[in-house]
């Protein structure tokens, strides 16, 4: 069984749906070291863990979207110089 009919479906899909997947797989793990770093201090200066997960949550997102945006930017320099 073949995942994608043709070339072309298959190199839309790396430029642009494998980031996505990719930013979905690391949220978690961005998640939980920006919550290792930042949760405690957070939670003692704001007093509630749900107000500290929205912080935390908002800044993981933040952080995995900006990582994505260099690796693609970085991905694209190095496609463009090699071909």
């Amino acid at each position: 069984m073949k995942l994608f009919s043709d070339n072309v479906a298959r190199k839309r899909f790396m430029k642009t749906g494998l980031p996505v997947l990719l930013g979905i797989a690391w949220s978690p793990i961005v998640w939980m070291i920006v919550m290792a770093f930042f949760g405690s201090a957070l939670d003692a200066l704001t007093g509630s863990w749900l107000v500290t997960q929205g912080v935390v949550l908002t800044f993981a997102f933040l952080t995995t979207v900006l990582l994505l945006r260099i690796f693609i930017r970085i991905g694209d320099k190095f496609h463009s110089s090699s071909h």
